[in-house]
């Protein structure tokens, strides 16, 4: 062997045996396992029928499946003829005959966003079984909402049954009302129920107080890349918007609940109306009424409270 090989054959030795060569083959095994782990991780798997989730959430369901809630989801359908009683989005409410009709803060009409008669429900607890309740707000380019400290221009009225006996049937006075451009219904919608369950609250303050874990402490345990993947899978399949009475709420910015009162906080979610092809609130948002269960329980809706928001 020539003395060229031989330094030759020397120096791929010392390359070989550097530290430097070895943190770096290290490195990049670390890499392939992180790799291979993220694979597994992101796998789907289904926890009960019909849920499917990443293994990294799923092996925490006996903790996730603590945030179980129900609902009751709500169907749209445009319908031109409503009867005064049945519930509906956007169309005439069942008054009783003589009851002063709502007025804003400037003394117009409001606007009959919503008329859900509780017979029509699925039962579900801590909601009535039979009544009427009835959400109303300004016909304005805020639709009710004020950004000045004044109270928002809403109200909620809650009728039972014997109270609208005798009930009003001319509403010609809201013509111009309802022919608003400043309000979030294009034309009245009949509404079809169904009770449901879900899961996790994203973005809930009440899922904080919510026994177990949440997806979002979960994602936060693994690397900035993986978390990211994680909590766009959440947001993508998990978040709780549509049209819904109870569970959790939707948001486009975030809940309203945080930065109000401490026993505001513990206010559920009592009906929630989404943007869809016949509902646009601002740039697609959604709106929502918070109440205290105890109230709830009570029938008492002088508490409760309206926002939305849009993206």
């Amino acid at each position: 062997m020539g003395i060229f090989d031989f330094f030759s054959k020397k120096k791929k030795a010392h390359l070989i045996d550097t530290p430097i060569i070895q943190a770096t083959r290290q490195t990049n095994t670390e890499k392939k396992m992180l790799q291979v782990d993220a694979e597994i991780l992101l796998e789907k798997i289904e926890v009960v029928p019909g849920l499917v989730l990443p293994r990294a959430f799923a092996n925490h369901w006996p903790e996730l499946s603590q945030s179980k809630t129900s609902f009751i989801q709500i169907k749209t359908t445009p319908a031109a003829a409503l009867t005064p009683g049945q519930s509906k989005f956007g169309s005439y409410p069942k008054l009783p005959l003589n009851f002063s009709y709502p007025r804003d803060q400037h003394g117009e009409y409001m606007f009959p966003l919503a008329q859900i008669n509780f017979r029509e429900l699925p039962p579900m607890p801590g909601y009535p079984r039979t009544g009427f309740l009835q959400f109303y707000i300004s016909a304005d380019d805020t639709y009710g909402y004020r950004f000045d400290n004044r109270p928002n221009d809403f109200r909620i009225l809650f009728f039972e049954e014997a109270d609208v006996e005798n009930f009003q049937a001319d509403f010609s006075f809201l013509q111009s009302t309802m022919g608003s451009e400043s309000v979030p219904l294009s034309e009245p919608l009949s509404l079809q129920f169904e009770l449901k369950e879900e899961y996790f609250g994203l973005g809930n303050v009440t899922n904080q107080m919510n026994p177990g874990i949440s997806l979002e402490q979960i994602a936060a345990q693994y690397d900035e890349e993986l978390e990211e993947e994680l909590m766009t899978c959440a947001y993508d399949h998990f978040t709780p918007s549509g049209h819904k009475l109870g569970g959790y709420a939707y948001f486009t910015q975030t809940d309203p609940r945080e930065y109000r009162e401490e026993k505001e906080k513990e206010f559920v979610l009592l009906l929630q109306i989404d943007s869809d092809d016949k509902i646009m609130w601002g740039d697609a948002g959604v709106a929502n009424f918070f109440i205290h269960p105890n109230d709830l329980a009570k029938k008492d809706f002088s508490k409760a409270f309206y926002t939305w928001d849009c993206s």
